[in-house]
């Protein structure tokens, strides 16, 4: 039971480490009657479109053709919702944009909650204005840590997808083996959840000794040609 767990574990650590880019916003510019000191207000008298702009402009441009997610911690006296918006450019180009579904706050929540919200996939858009909405009025808003992430392609990471080599059993213990149709050389290298090379490469010509790895998760690039491709396996 133990080795599964880890096991677990070691997996949610691949998905944040290897598919997804994170960036940092600083949501402090103010427009059309908010107010940011510390907090995130919308106040009574406030235009209906009021918001919070990124200052961070180095984050752009930004794009989802994958998908993303935007996670931070919030306290709040009162119940309240927020939602994030993504523009092609500042006003007035702003068109294409994404918006987020609002997300609810709840005071009886601990102070520093972490919520997430998705961001919807839109495979050819940019972004160059990332905006933040405080959708209740006269509430108090403390956010930190906000984080946008765009996940990253996952093709090349499934290991029942059709590639030009195979490689079995997974989840392996001593060997993995390889097959191919192709003449050419195989190159095969090991890496860890942290991107470290724990195994180098080497050329392959059916198998792989993997008896030096702890059991947990890692992954396996292998090049044939000017083939490349990356496979997660599972040592147990």
């Amino acid at each position: 039971m133990k080795k599964i767990t880890l096991l677990l574990i070691a997996l949610v650590s691949m998905n944040m480490v290897m598919a997804q880019t994170d960036y940092y916003p600083t949501y402090d510019g103010t427009f059309d009657g908010t107010t940011y000191a510390q907090t995130f207000t919308f106040p009574t008298g406030a235009q209906n479109w009021a918001g919070f702009a990124n200052n961070n402009t180095s984050i752009y441009s930004l794009s989802f053709p994958n998908g993303g997610e935007v996670s931070f911690k919030a306290t709040v006296a009162a119940d309240a919702e927020v939602y994030f918006r993504f523009e092609a450019n500042p006003y007035p180009n702003v068109d294409p944009a994404i918006i987020t579904s609002n997300v609810s706050l709840l005071a009886s929540n601990p102070a520093e909650t972490v919520y997430t919200v998705t961001i919807p996939t839109h495979a050819t858009n940019t972004y160059n204005s990332a905006l933040m909405y405080v959708v209740t009025r006269d509430v108090d808003v403390s956010l930190s840590e906000i984080k946008i992430t765009a996940n990253a392609p996952t093709a090349g990471l499934d290991d029942n997808a059709q590639t030009f080599v195979n490689m079995h059993p997974n989840p392996a213990n001593g060997i993995v083996k390889f097959s191919t149709t192709s003449s050419e050389l195989l190159s095969v290298s090991v890496y860890d959840l942290l991107g470290k090379q724990v195994i180098p490469a080497q050329t392959v010509k059916s198998e792989l000794n993997i008896s030096s790895l702890y059991p947990g998760v890692y992954f396996v690039k292998m090049d044939q040609g000017l083939n490349s491709i990356t496979k997660k396996l599972l040592v147990n």
